[in-house]
């Protein structure tokens, strides 16, 4: 994601000639930022990264030109800054609280109001962080406030940027040494330690590295250096390489996929390509690229470069959310970039503009105190009402899953598609008390209740100390087995292997271990299954790799698995030869499977869409055909073990044409491709009676 960096009022543009060229690009960058998220399909276009060597450029020039001169006063740096910055930006997330609760399904409140109150005190890129949040394309499901995290990396560098350059003017004073050559040399060595650091996070945990602070500092810092160590050169070189660095820039989004390559060695590109076009700044050249980024449309954008940036993200995303599109077209993004422009130049006329007028160029401490003050309560008029009512959403949420505790007969689930006769064997687990489709009319409110149905998950999933994040950082591949049932005397040992999709089921096949007396382990990680591969290719083949050696080592009486792969496109359901093949592993070492075929997947939030259109509504229900092939084809597939066992619950996850998302009055999803954990504990009776018939040794 792509961040605007607010003007810079510390350095007037009539003192500074070359500050058009400066402007100019902001508002070249800016603009490629709004076009690749409309038009470029989640691209980066790598323009934060021509925004962070600007603002570090501006920013560090404005700081160290007052610490020479004796004049350079945190207070009224820190009040100037907000002045600049909080006004809009408060606007812009008030706008954003009040649409989620307004346009939005109830479920996606808190997430939403969380990040307004993180991006009002500038930590949303940490919040994504600590929530496993990756940069997306923009969709339906994807966050207004996402965009956020680019400013608030900014706004902590307007933090603390002031507090070190004083420091170092004072230190540099009593030493009686320039300031400039010893900052100069505190940015390089913070700067090359930030590269390095983000060269190492990139190759080990990517979507982190995005967002972290501490890895997107040296693009500030290559731009401190600018403007401590101007570039020298003959004005025909500096004119040359600006035409070139204009390259670069341009070309960055379209040749690099910076989503998944940056903030690494690739991020050189765009940077490389703003330090040239500023080095080249204010070049007598007249045939320099001055009266390109001199073009009144640019112009115009680097004026409303910061309120258009706050405003275009989340008029496409409330745009996708009330349309229900998963993508925006020509047509939608052309009018999302309209009302954008529209939104931004009048949050600049109305609210920005007003307030930079208000507050003098000068500022006494009282009047910095003041202007602190008055930042300070506009921040809170958004932040404290957010999280009241965040709170209360909390309450009324923690109310809704306990419901899920005492649910009545009328909650019949998978039962429901059941015969009317409870069926039992010996071995088998008993069916709930018969309850058919006639015992359990769908008058009764849907359980879990779609605002609370994301947080219906096993409590394996909920505990991660259990389940590994997908990912490659540290210890990516330690393959960690957590004991779910664990009897004196157990019977039988059985094992629940690979991703989400798999250890849904934990809370089902632990019920069917205590009535068996099992002993139950689960080794389990986010969005992996288990595949083997002879030369592994990425963290999931790796920590699968490790995974079939420690359950040969193991020896379960059975290894439960997801047979099948669906998908929520127009792909048809599949089998992955790759896991055939550890299959196959674990059958030359005695070790059965037991597969589960998958269930469907879909392109939208089944509970959202019950919240919206009600749980008969068409546009929330999927055609069976198109998630599933007629006949499960893990039982017919080339290679497949004897041993093997296959369970197919599709019948009792979808009706003969359709897949509701509702069954028995019973949310059958908490999620577009996980069940809840409720539905699958009606499931388990069902689960009970296929394993006894297709895995009977474990009875």
């Amino acid at each position: 994601m792509n961040a605007a960096v607010p003007s810079a009022p510390l350095v007037p543009t009539t003192t500074r000639p070359h500050l058009t060229e400066v402007h100019g690009l902001r508002g070249l960058a800016l603009l490629l930022v709004v076009l690749f998220h409309l038009f470029g399909g989640g691209r980066v276009s790598g323009g934060v990264d021509v925004f962070l060597v600007i603002s570090g450029f501006l920013v560090t020039g404005a700081l160290v030109r007052r610490a020479e001169s004796s004049s350079l006063r945190l207070g009224a740096v820190y009040a100037r800054n907000l002045a600049r910055l909080a006004p809009s930006a408060l606007v812009v997330l008030g706008a954003v609280a009040v649409a989620a609760w307004a346009l939005m399904p109830s479920a996606r409140w808190l997430d939403v109001w969380r990040q307004v109150v993180a991006s009002a005190l500038y930590v949303e890129n940490w919040d994504l962080i600590s929530n496993s949040l990756a940069y997306g394309a923009a969709g339906p499901s994807a966050s207004p406030l996402q965009h956020f995290w680019s400013l608030s990396v900014q706004g902590q560098f307007l933090l603390g940027w002031p507090l070190v350059v004083l420091v170092v003017a004072w230190l540099c004073r009593r030493a009686r040494v320039p300031v400039r050559r010893r900052l100069a040399l505190v940015v390089a060595v913070a700067s090359a330690a930030s590269f390095g650091y983000a060269l190492y996070l990139t190759g080990v945990l990517q979507p982190v590295a995005y967002f972290h602070t501490a890895t997107r500092f040296w693009e500030l810092g290559v731009g401190a250096l600018l403007a401590l160590v101007p570039l020298r050169g003959a004005a025909v070189l500096r004119t040359v390489g600006a035409w070139a660095g204009l390259g670069l820039v341009v070309s960055s989004g379209f040749l690099l996929d910076g989503g998944t390559l940056f903030p690494g060695v690739w991020t050189l590109w765009p940077v490389i390509g703003a330090l040239l076009v500023l080095a080249g700044a204010g070049t007598p050249a007249s045939w320099g690229p001055r009266r390109v980024l001199d073009l009144a449309p640019l112009r115009f954008l680097a004026g409303i470069s910061y309120e258009l940036y706050l405003w275009h993200w989340p008029v496409l995303i409330f745009y996708l959310a009330v349309r229900g599109f998963p993508a925006v077209g020509w047509r939608g993004a052309t009018m999302v970039l309209a009302v954008s422009v529209l939104l931004a130049w009048a949050t600049r006329q109305v609210v920005a503009r007003p307030v930079g007028l208000a507050v003098p160029r000068t500022l006494t401490r009282p009047r910095a105190a003041v202007a602190l003050l008055a930042a300070g309560v506009a921040t809170a008029l958004v932040v404290v009402p957010t999280a009241a009512a965040s709170i209360g959403v909390q309450t009324r949420e923690a109310a809704k899953l306990e419901q899920l505790e005492h649910l009545g007969a009328e909650y019949a689930g998978a039962d429901a598609l059941r015969a009317q006769e409870p069926r039992t064997a010996p071995g088998r687990l008993s069916a709930p008390a018969g309850v058919t489709v006639d015992e359990a009319p769908d008058t009764a409110p849907v359980r879990p209740d779609p605002e609370v149905a994301k947080h219906d998950r096993p409590e394996t999933d909920v505990d991660k100390t259990c389940i590994q994040e997908h990912g490659d950082g540290p210890g990516f591949d330690e393959v960690r087995m957590c004991t779910l049932h664990d009897p004196a005397d157990p019977t039988r040992t059985v094992l629940i292997a690979g991703g989400s999709h798999t250890y849904q089921w934990a809370p089902a096949i632990t019920r069917m271990g205590q009535d068996n007396g099992w002993r139950v382990l689960l080794a389990g990680k986010g969005q992996c299954r288990m595949r083997y591969e002879p030369v592994p290719t990425d963290d999931c083949a790796l920590w699968s790799a490790n995974l079939i050696a420690d359950t040969v080592e193991l020896d379960p009486d059975a290894v439960f698995v997801t047979g099948t792969h669906t998908y929520e496109d127009d792909r048809p359901e599949a089998v992955l030869p790759a896991e055939v093949a550890a299959w196959q592993q674990l059958d030359a070492a005695g070790v059965p499977v037991v597969t589960i075929r998958d269930n469907p997947r879909f392109a939208w939030s089944p509970p959202n869409c019950v919240e919206a259109h009600g749980r008969d509504g068409a546009r929330c229900v999927v055609d069976r055909s198109d998630v599933f092939v007629k006949r499960n084809p893990v039982k017919a597939y080339p290679g497949m073990p004897e041993s093997a066992g296959h369970v197919d619950l599709s019948d009792l996850i979808c009706e003969p044409r359709s897949c509701p998302p509702v069954i028995g009055n019973v949310m059958v999803y908490r999620d577009g491709s996980h069940l809840s954990a409720t539905y699958v504990r009606t499931l388990t009776p069902a689960l009970g009676e296929a394993v006894h018939k297709v895995a009977p040794w474990l009875y």
